[in-house]
């Protein structure tokens, strides 16, 4: 099968100094994506919605739940996000005191597990300005590489414009409700808090603080890295 993965990456500051960081993945399948593209639309002309569907600008929850309701009543697509507490990190010890290094380690982590074989993969990463222009270069050799192994292919390996690209931002609220939901910073009775409920109960969770049992593919899959 031909997948797009549509990533995003979201940061939050929690209680006890502790700071959060979610990447996240959206699966799509190529074939399917003109229908599910078709029925965003549809949203946005019956909503009268023409912003960017982003988690940080979120004032309410209604639109936001029926585009969330397109993902989870779509068989074939899936969503997977790491967390990392990055007060946790060792950036001198793992990642040579590079903090940019260890945001890609983390994001690779992120991907690799889902690399199945027998499946090609185009990934679509955030635009993001790097210190290091061979990051993405980098990455994407890393993926082939992985993608081989198993007997799959990563076509390429894209930056987008997430204003641009409608599924790119249903993975950003995703991953920005999962972060805030690990690192406390829901305000109670907003609409933040009430979508990450929604998220977690559409998605089979007592809460976006909980970890998935298994990587395996699924839905919906959380992963809290445990840093000692």
């Amino acid at each position: 099968m031909e997948y797009k993965i549509y990533c995003d990456e979201s940061r939050h500051d929690g209680v006890h100094s502790h700071r959060y960081m979610a990447i996240g993945g959206l699966w799509v399948p190529v074939d399917d994506e003109p229908e599910l593209l078709n029925a965003l639309r549809e949203v946005r002309r019956n909503r009268l919605f023409t912003r960017e569907l982003k988690w940080s600008k979120m004032k309410s929850a209604g639109v936001y739940r029926e585009m969330l309701d397109l993902f989870f009543d779509s068989p074939s697509t899936a969503f997977r996000a790491i967390v990392v507490d990055q007060s946790r990190v060792d950036v001198a010890r793992y990642h040579q005191g590079d903090n940019e290094l260890g945001f890609y380690k983390f994001y690779y982590e992120m991907l690799e597990k889902w690399i199945l074989p027998r499946n090609e993969y185009s990934v679509l990463l955030d635009h993001k300005q790097n210190r290091d222009p061979n990051r993405y270069s980098t990455m994407r050799r890393y993926l082939h590489n992985r993608a081989a192994k198993v007997g799959a292919r990563i076509a390429d390996l894209n930056t987008i414009d997430s204003a641009l690209e409608p599924m790119v931002q249903i993975c950003d609220v995703l991953t920005g409700d999962i972060a805030a939901s690990c690192c406390d910073d829901l305000r109670p009775g907003s609409p933040k808090e009430a979508l990450a409920a929604y998220i977690a109960k559409r998605a089979g969770f007592l809460s976006l603080k909980n970890s998935s049992l298994s990587p395996r593919f699924s839905k919906f899959n959380v992963f809290r890295i445990e840093l000692r």
